[in-house]
């Protein structure tokens, strides 16, 4: 398991990430309800959700995606930081 401060940096040094992440936060869950929220385009969100789930922030589920415990805590501290 990455660090959370770690995970933070990663996340918070690409404005991309950071929307993928709040848009997890509000509920978005399917890949059409991220596209929306964080206004990425797919293509470019897919790339970005392959990553973060290598890094174990997100993972795939029936409906879509979801943080994982890691990637709550890094969306907290990210929270936080605001």
């Amino acid at each position: 398991m990455a660090e959370a401060e770690e995970l933070v940096g990663y996340v918070s040094g690409n404005v991309r990430r950071r929307q993928v992440i709040e848009a997890l936060s509000k509920g978005g869950e399917s890949l059409e309800q991220l596209e929306k929220l964080s206004r990425i385009p797919k293509v470019m969100l897919e790339r970005i959700l392959a990553e973060m789930e290598s890094r174990k922030i997100v993972k795939k589920t029936k409906a879509g995606y979801s943080l994982t415990a890691d990637g709550e805590r890094v969306a907290n501290l990210l929270k936080s930081m605001h």
